[in-house]
């Protein structure tokens, strides 16, 4: 199996070479390498995660190495042209000993590259089969069953993609074709597998949010499936029109290794599907948080803050709706939003609402309501100190806004629900696994 141009490989190995310089831009923007540094105290914390960095980059490594190398020969060796006047990329075999020799160690780097892959697809598959079925009481990923799935998986794809090379490598024309047909046949069993996980994410979503996950892991678990989705398009690009190349290469008849756009063709989608689902796993394995980059953090509401009165919007309700203008701030009205009630005996009002806006005049000591029936301002009289009796958002909790009833609410637990597994509630990547039983936070039992 010979197929494929010097400019099908050429493609390859653009891309290769423009996704590597984006993980070293996007690598110094996630830690400045602070990921790539071993650490020297023992299994935990974070030599789980360096391992799979590792694994992880030098498959990209690798695919750049092999891509450039092979385009380069490619190149060299050029054409033939058949009795019947066909154009065919040079067979392996008629190509010159000093290039020849190459070609051996530059698939054994091919089939290397594809078992770290395989490796790191393997991993994040077996990590969202131990979360989707955490029972009512809590495991641990390394004691689990899907950990041991996955070390069974790891030295099966290490071992196996090296020794596919190692058998077929007498015949160098059909070498590269077992390479493709064992590689893209577990790639495309582990990616119809994930079909199952993707199946079951928005329900483990939604038990999230009930369980009282905090609005910052909700959102990257979202933000998550949709990479995920997206992900499994590009592989299934990825593998599939490998797949077809390998069952025409290990057969006697070529018909479409055979034919030149047909070969490129599925080539270069081979190739795109390859390194547009690489680029996606860099953003789920290294998750990069623009909002902790710039500088923010959730906010808090102190009881302090909540009791002090603050001049937050000020309008001059003596004028009409056409009127408004802007009054002093000394003279102004003071307009208060009201956290909800957390009484559950209290019907929900969130349908169809708005908060409700009450605003002050000092000198009064009066109070006015922004809803009325009749189109005007409806006023009610109440002291100051009544307003005291309001019950405020405690000093230490998060809140969050709400969209469907449009108030500051706090959730359920704030994410210490005993429902929540302790790596959803620490979750920050696939790969990103702490050691809980080293953890000050042990999990409960």
């Amino acid at each position: 199996m010979s197929s494929g141009s010097p400019t099908a490989y050429l493609v390859w190995s653009i891309l290769a070479c423009l996704f590597f310089c984006f993980l070293i831009f996007h690598l110094w923007k996630y830690d400045r390498f602070q990921c790539l540094k071993w650490s020297e105290s023992g299994r935990q914390p974070g030599a789980f995660k360096r391992f799979m960095s590792y694994t992880y980059i030098a498959t990209l490594t690798l695919l750049v190495i092999f891509s450039v190398a092979y385009t380069y020969l490619k190149f060299k060796e050029g054409f033939i042209i058949t009795p019947e006047g066909t154009i065919y990329p040079k067979p392996t075999d008629l190509y010159t000993p000093s290039h020849q020799k190459w070609i051996l160690p530059l698939l054994f780097l091919f089939s290397a590259a594809w078992a770290c892959e395989l490796v790191t697809h393997w991993e994040e598959l077996t990590f969202w089969l131990f979360i989707l079925h955490q029972g009512p009481k809590t495991r641990l990923w390394f004691d689990s069953w899907e950990f041991r799935l996955w070390l069974l998986g790891t030295v099966v794809a290490g071992l196996g993609m090296p020794l596919t090379t190692l058998i077929s490598r007498r015949d160098l024309d059909t070498c590269q074709a077992w390479i493709f047909l064992v590689g893209s046949s577990a790639s495309t069993a582990t990616t119809l597998l994930f079909l199952y996980v993707l199946a079951r994410f928005p329900g483990f979503i939604r038990r999230v949010k009930a369980d009282g996950g905090e609005p910052n892991i909700v959102l990257r678990l979202v933000m998550f499936y949709q990479l995920n989705f997206g992900r499994v398009l590009f592989r299934f690009l990825f593998t599939i029109p490998l797949f077809i190349l390998a069952l025409d290469g290990v057969q006697g008849s070529h018909p479409i290794n055979q034919n030149p756009f047909w070969s490129d063709f599925l080539i270069m989608l081979g190739g795109i599907g390859c390194f547009v689902s690489s680029f996606i796993t860099l953003l789920i394995f290294f998750p990069r948080s623009l909002t902790q980059e710039l500088g923010y953090t959730t906010a808090l509401i102190p009881t302090s803050v909540v009791d002090k009165p603050q001049i937050t919007a000020s309008i001059d309700i003596n004028y009409g709706a056409d009127n408004q203008h802007i009054s002093s701030p000394m003279h102004a009205p003071k307009a208060f939003v009201h956290a909800p009630s957390t009484h559950s005996s209290e019907p929900s009002q969130s349908e169809g609402t708005t908060p409700e806006y009450e605003f002050e005049d000092s000198a009064n000591n009066t109070r006015y309501h922004s809803h009325s029936h009749d189109g005007h301002v409806r006023i009610r009289r109440q002291t100051w100190e009544q307003t005291q009796d309001v019950e405020a958002p405690p000093a230490d909790g998060q809140y969050m806004f709400d969209r469907r009833s449009r108030c500051l609410v706090r959730p359920h637990s704030d994410g210490a629900a005993i429902g929540l597994h302790p790596y959803v509630r620490t979750f920050r990547s696939p790969i990103d696994i702490c050691d809980l039983e080293n953890d000050d936070h042990p999990p409960v039992r």
